[in-house]
């Protein structure tokens, strides 16, 4: 009696353990985001002066890129998300769905779409889309009787598609500058769309816009010279993060269609203003990978990413806050599909300094 006393002890011992370490890694996600979150958006920030010290403020940056790659090196690797790629391949319930897989990939796009039905899923999509939804409807089924769960990684999703200076053609030395800062707030266990968050900036290098510039994205002169520097935005933008609980009780990711807005809209434009880049920026969620990925289709533009759901965009495009809300309707179904939205593309100092702006 003795000895099952102890083993009893032992394992409650060791679940204690096992719970209290889990706890204190969300608790470190969470203080980690809160920390960067407080640290960006301070009330003070050096002062912008003149395009002379923004330009060359800009060359600096460009002969420290070996610096910062360094800094990148250094973070720690990441895992591949999906809490089902650790499961044993060997147990058996990856033969049923092995099995049900060969049996939908015989159906036709009729039998597809009247068992999406039955199930009450999504039936919009190309056959390839709607035969990986079905795949995924079943391979869950199978997976949660055989014991086996995933859930998506963070709480939210921050879709953010900026906006920023540009010129047709484009010069040698153009530097862009972000004109629109939008964040669609996404709860990744509802599936809606929580908040939004948008404000104009006014550029400094070039402040006047060009034509080809206000025709793509219909911002104006007059909305940009109205609107506040970046550095005031991105506090105000902080400030609403934090209002919404973000990186105290709620976890969260960036989510884009692609590299573009962190690797170089962003980078480049906290060079410019002095403001230390993110931690939480340096990973993000890539729609367009994922899709890719998950679907198993070529990358795609949003246009396109919209087509093959047969989906219009709402909105006008080439507007950040538009572009956003489109991107995050990406992100949902893709959800509800049972993708597991993990960062998949990493920060790239090399990509903004290989750029022909």
């Amino acid at each position: 009696m003795q000895i099952l006393i102890c083993v009893a002890l032992s394992l409650l011992i060791i679940c204690g353990l096992l719970f209290i370490g889990s706890k204190m890694t969300s608790e470190d996600t969470l203080d980690n985001q809160a920390d960067d979150l407080q640290r960006l958006s301070l009330d003070e920030r050096p002062a912008v002066y003149g395009n002379e010290t923004v330009r060359k403020r800009f060359a600096n940056f460009k002969n420290t890129k070996e610096n910062t790659q360094a800094q990148t090196n250094k973070l720690p690797s990441k895992s591949s998300g999906n809490k089902f790629s650790q499961i044993d391949r060997s147990h058996p319930v990856f033969k049923q769905i092995s099995l049900k897989n060969g049996e939908i990939n015989k159906m036709s796009r009729g039998e597809i779409v009247a068992q999406l039905e039955s199930a009450k899923l999504n039936t919009r999509g190309t056959s390839d889309i709607l035969k990986s939804r079905l795949k995924s409807y079943y391979k869950r089924q199978h997976l949660g009787e055989a014991g086996f769960t995933s859930m998506q990684k963070v709480d939210y999703l921050l879709v953010i598609d900026f906006e920023a200076t540009c010129e047709e053609p484009t010069p040698i030395d153009f530097i862009p500058e972000i004109i629109e800062f939008p964040i669609v707030l996404v709860n990744t266990s509802t599936l809606e769309v929580e908040g939004e968050f948008q404000s104009f900036c006014r550029p400094i290098v070039n402040p006047k816009l060009s034509n080809f510039c206000t025709e793509l994205t219909s911002i104006t002169q007059s909305m940009v010279d109205q609107a506040d520097e970046f550095p005031e935005v991105w506090k105000r933008a902080c400030h609403w993060m934090e209002s919404k609980g973000l990186g105290t009780y709620h976890t969260f990711a960036v989510a884009c269609d692609g590299p573009w807005d962190m690797n170089l809209f962003l980078n480049v434009q906290c060079h410019l203003s002095q403001i230390p880049f993110p931690k939480y920026c340096r990973r993000w969620v890539n729609v367009c990978k994922a899709m890719s990925n998950f679907y198993r289709l070529p990358r795609m533009n949003l246009k396109k990413m919209l087509n093959a759901h047969q989906l219009m965009f709402e909105g006008r495009p080439h507007r950040g806050i538009s572009d956003a809300k489109n991107i995050a309707r990406i992100a949902i179904i893709l959800m509800e599909d049972g993708c597991i939205l993990d960062s998949n593309d990493t920060f790239d100092p090399k990509f903004s300094t290989n750029m022909r702006y």
